[in-house]
């Protein structure tokens, strides 16, 4: 058995979105996303930097375009929802959750999975292979990098990254996304190692004035002063 088969959280729905939705699968690989979609009554289109995923894929009728996280190649307000599993370690996550925001519509939900800092320390203290233990150790430390510098490591040193609650929470309120479900996960040394996220983009609600009295009142007495502030200039020139 995988040691990382207990972290996961089973009955955590990637295609759960209203019905008849149009839903971009970022990093969608081998489509299994895609697929759910699709058997859910969703249009679904994936988005990938592998050609030959994208070439078995399309061989197969799903609609699959080239691209990056990064740099999504769709109009703004264009999807309905996002799928992003388990995509994030291996991008510029704060320009991804840029471009993700960007294409999608106000109100629609994004269903996220993310690596944890559990995930990476149950890598470095528990796998059987030496290498994937250092890989496990410097991703931590390309993540530690990341959080306080905004740079990965160089090379294949900054190939992956962990994320974690503050990081995501900082990216959600500079994009309007509210957390609508999170649910409850095992983690590891008290660090998550599989987290689960759906949120939803807020929409931009215009701002009303103020007509309450008090306002009015207010309103009126800067008027009322600068008035008199006008006048007595007036004054001062006609002597």
């Amino acid at each position: 058995m995988s040691i990382l088969a207990p972290y996961h959280v089973h009955d955590y729905s990637f295609a759960d979105f209203p019905p008849g939705s149009r839903v971009l699968d970022v990093g969608c690989g081998e489509g299994e996303q895609m697929l759910e979609l699709i058997a859910n009554g969703h249009e679904a289109v994936g988005v990938d930097l592998d050609t030959d995923a994208i070439r078995r894929l399309r061989s197969d009728g799903l609609n699959v375009v080239e691209g990056s996280a990064e740099s999504l190649p769709f109009q703004d307000a264009m999807f309905d929802g996002v799928v992003c599993k388990v995509v994030f370690p291996y991008t510029y996550s704060a320009k991804a959750i840029a471009e993700i925001a960007r294409v999608l519509k106000p109100g629609g939900t994004v269903r996220f999975s993310f690596h944890g800092a559990g995930y990476y320390l149950l890598y470095m203290f528990h796998h059987p292979n030496w290498k994937s233990r250092i890989y496990g150790l410097r991703s931590l430390v390309n993540g530690w990098v990341y959080a306080i510098t905004g740079r990965r490591l160089p090379g294949f040193l900054g190939d992956t990254i962990y994320q974690s609650t503050t990081r995501l929470s900082r990216y959600y309120r500079r994009h309007r996304f509210e957390v609508i479900e999170s649910p409850e996960a095992p983690t590891y040394l008290g660090f998550p190692v599989l987290m689960y996220q759906t949120v939803r983009k807020q929409p931009v609600v215009p701002k009303t004035p103020d007509l309450s009295p008090r306002r009015f009142k207010e309103s009126m007495d800067r008027t009322s002063h600068r008035l008199d502030m006008l006048q007595q200039e007036l004054t001062t020139l006609s002597r």
